[in-house]
């Protein structure tokens, strides 16, 4: 048990080391909405099981409105906003994805280095924020 809450508190470390604080403080970035799922992003798909086109956020967004899916695929130009399906995290905290603006509401947790099909915010989808 004490490794295990070492090894926890090794991890926090290092991430606020990397310039990340608590929920909801983003890490800096020159990339992200860029369309290329990249290390440190999470990036949300248009279809169940990572399929579709996708968009790609470094920061956490308090409201998907105006962002469009970058990606090739399905669903390549439609709303980001109550359209998202399924969501892949390239990064070490996990992310959480909110049926409402402003990361309220029911939510998925795609977890660290993770993908998750979205139930709670599935085509319902209108924030999302880091969680470490």
């Amino acid at each position: 048990m004490r490794a295990r809450g070492l090894a926890v508190a090794a991890a926090l470390t290092a991430a606020i080391a990397g310039g990340l604080g608590t929920t909801g403080t983003a890490h800096a970035s020159s990339h992200g909405h860029n369309g290329v799922c990249e290390a440190a992003e999470v990036c949300m798909y248009w279809g169940s099981g990572l399929t579709g086109s996708y968009h790609d956020y470094y920061l956490q967004q308090p409201d998907f409105a105006g962002d469009r899916f970058l990606g090739p695929g399905s669903g390549q130009g439609e709303q980001v906003k109550n359209n998202s399906a399924s969501a892949s995290n390239r990064f070490v905290c996990n992310a959480r994805v909110y049926y409402n603006e402003n990361y309220s509401g029911p939510y998925d947790t795609v977890p660290s280095y993770g993908s998750a099909n979205l139930v709670n915010a599935w085509n319902d989808n209108a924030s999302f924020n880091w969680v470490c």
